[in-house]
């Protein structure tokens, strides 16, 4: 009996779960909903809302800006007390070429990240500028489940995911 083993394996090896959660994931960044099974949406939703908080913090203008602007709060919000730290000390020196030079290593850092799951560049792109950007003040909580019911042909759970 296999004892805590994390996340839903869906009876799928560990390439083909990978493989699917990608697809799932690609999908649901360029349409903002997909149809699937209630088991994968639950499995795929926790890895979709990291994406999306991980994009948060792919936009090196607004780290900038809140850098210069003193925002404490929301860049500890965004990058961590370390990350956070830094960019306001870069600020207050008012080199802003070192500044952007910080925050753009940050902002790519997070694109190489996310590429590293989705690889569709385009895909990436949306994710990054449209679905971020809409979720900036949002803490957390950024996809539903909405239960559609059985499938026909083998009366498995449907479900839309979708983007909040």
């Amino acid at each position: 009996m296999p004892h805590q083993v994390y996340g839903r394996h869906l009876g799928r090896s560990v390439a083909q779960r990978r493989s699917l959660f990608r697809a799932l994931m690609t999908d649901l960044f360029r349409y903002d909903r997909i149809k699937t099974t209630e088991a994968k949406a639950k499995a795929v939703k926790p890895e979709a809302e990291r994406l999306i908080t991980r994009a948060k913090k792919g936009e090196p203008g607004r780290l900038v800006s809140l850098a210069q602007a003193g925002n404490v709060r929301q860049l500890t919000a965004l990058l961590g007390a370390t990350g956070a730290n830094r960019l306001l000390s870069i600020a207050k020196t008012g080199d802003a070429a070192a500044l952007e030079t910080a925050a753009t290593q940050t902002a790519l850092h997070n694109r190489r990240v996310i590429l590293s799951t989705i690889r569709d560049q385009a895909v990436v792109d949306r994710l990054i500028h449209d679905v971020a950007a809409q979720h900036l003040d949002r803490p957390g909580g950024y996809t539903r489940i909405i239960k559609l019911g059985p499938r026909q042909g083998d009366a498995a759970p449907m479900v839309f995911l979708e983007i909040v």
